[in-house]
């Protein structure tokens, strides 16, 4: 597998982002990419957990990528969040998701817990860390009030006190933007969702402009997009997902159609039912009428 360092002795490539016109064909949205870029960039990936946060960089005195992947041995199943330790005291978890998902909310729950259970058997419970799931996405993954950044946390449902502050589940969605607040706007969560959903390399370049430590990321980026080994797993990752999503599809359809069928069925033996009642109750109004008749005549 072609490496960073391999890519710029690649002959065969422009010279860099900086010079590159066009769209771009798999961008910070793609799992692999948005992967390896933030754990090959430190300072983007300072950045970003502290844009989610609301911290400053001052306040990072070290952050490790707890699983970091190799492009030489990725496979279909590979989990693409970044699991990351902040600090030596905070475990954070990042995802991408941008397919839908009818069973994102327990899995992300499952995905905090197991981050939170970061002891061993026999350990002192007070060794464990704060835990907090990030995920980014483009989905309408909770029936809530659109929001740009959204934060749940383990409360009191009765006076909203916290019940603890060390766990917690933090969505960004890029769809609202326009929702962010002024606090948002502060800790640059809108500068990093314009960077995700930026779709060509002039929308690049001008966001690397407002911050240059980022230019680091947008190199690699390029690099994953010029470089044809690269570009072959991401584009089987991207059939994978696209794969999954038609069946999934598929099934939301033939599940449909399985209760449209059967809804049609009982509203068609309804509507006869209601059709024999109607045609007895007209029976039962006429005998009625007789009997009121034979009566008046006697």
């Amino acid at each position: 597998m072609t490496t960073t360092e391999e890519f710029s002795n690649n002959p065969l490539k422009a010279q860099s982002f900086k010079t590159a016109t066009g769209t771009i064909e798999f961008t910070l949205k793609s799992d692999i990419v948005f992967h390896y870029a933030l754990q090959k960039s430190k300072k983007a990936l300072t950045g970003l957990v502290c844009a989610l946060n609301g911290i400053s960089p001052s306040q990072v005195s070290d952050i490790v990528v707890l699983n970091p992947i190799d492009l030489n041995n990725l496979s279909k199943e590979t989990v693409m969040d970044l699991k990351l330790l902040l600090n030596d005291g905070v475990i954070i978890n990042i995802e991408l998701q941008m397919y839908t998902d009818s069973f994102w909310v327990p899995r992300a729950l499952l995905y905090l817990c197991r981050g939170y259970d970061s002891i061993s058997e026999g350990d002192n419970y007070s060794m464990l860390k704060p835990a907090f799931h990030y995920c980014i996405t483009d989905q309408n993954l909770i029936n809530d009030e659109p929001e740009f950044y959204s934060k749940y946390r383990l409360l009191n449902v009765r006076n909203h006190n916290p019940y603890t502050k060390n766990f917690g589940i933090n969505v960004l969605n890029l769809h609202y933007t326009d929702l962010a607040t002024p606090e948002d706007i502060d800790n640059n969560l809108v500068y990093w969702s314009n960077l995700f959903k930026a779709t060509t390399w002039d929308e690049i370049r001008a966001l690397t402009d407002e911050h240059s430590d980022l230019q680091e990321v947008a190199e690699l980026i390029y690099e994953m997009n010029t470089d044809a080994q690269t570009k072959e797993i991401l584009e089987g990752q991207r059939r994978y997902r696209e794969q999954l999503a038609t069946q999934y599809a598929a099934g939301q359809i033939d599940t449909e159609k399985k209760y449209k069928a059967i809804i049609e069925e009982k509203d068609s033996s309804l509507a006869k039912k209601d059709a024999t009642i109607a045609e007895k109750d007209s029976t039962i109004a006429k005998l009625l009428a007789e009997i009121d008749a034979l009566k008046n005549n006697k």
